[in-house]
């Protein structure tokens, strides 16, 4: 009964760490997407894009969304690198990565999945939304970026403060999957699409 209690006070001491933390990402996310909007020139200049201007416009974004992973296999190479007697042989069944490593191999594991979901989305998404609006696409990559560093550093120092970065980078794409698929039904998938 004594080990129960302690772990339902601990699960609350982490749910007392983590909320805040998404609570926090959701509203700066609003403020975020507020004022980009609104007030950060991006400049979309186009009246009637063809779905190949969207998607080329989308295409010219994936890079920065690529970014945190190529970051992350230089940092996680670096550290091997200068720890080769510690840092083990990753190509050994079964080797223990140690600490210096595993965290960073963690959020870079992460961040393949939660990229593996983000591009899909941007792109269905880019392919639906409203041309004023293609302006999203930018802010949702930039976000996107911003989000995996900050759940890195968050990682780093302690990994129940990734929540924040996590939900930055998440949200954005659960909400573009929902949107296109609502799209997908709404409008049909030939939406935007020249059938000659």
């Amino acid at each position: 009964m004594a080990s129960e209690e302690k772990s339902k006070n601990t699960q609350r001491a982490l749910e007392a760490v983590v909320r805040p933390q998404i609570l926090i990402s959701f509203c700066a996310m609003l403020i975020y997407f507020y004022i980009g909007y609104y007030y950060v020139p991006i400049s979309v200049h186009f009246e009637d894009p063809s779905m190949l201007d969207r998607m080329v416009f989308t295409l010219r974004w994936v890079p920065l969304t690529t970014l945190p992973i190529i970051i992350m296999i230089i940092v996680v190479g670096n550290i091997r690198g200068r720890n080769l007697t510690t840092a083990g042989d990753p190509s050994s069944p079964g080797q223990f990565n140690p600490p210096v490593i595993a965290v960073h191999t963690r959020v870079l594991a992460n961040t393949l999945e939660q990229t593996l979901i983000h591009i899909p989305a941007l792109f269905a998404f880019a392919s639906y939304v409203q041309p004023e609006n293609l302006k999203l696409v930018p802010l949702v990559v930039i976000l996107f970026f911003v989000g995996r560093m900050i759940y890195w550093i968050g990682y780093v120092q302690y990994p129940f403060y990734r929540a924040l970065g996590f939900a930055m980078a998440l949200f954005p794409s659960m909400i573009m999957t929902g949107y296109s698929i609502f799209s997908l039904f709404h409008s049909g998938v030939t939406y935007g699409m020249s059938l000659e």
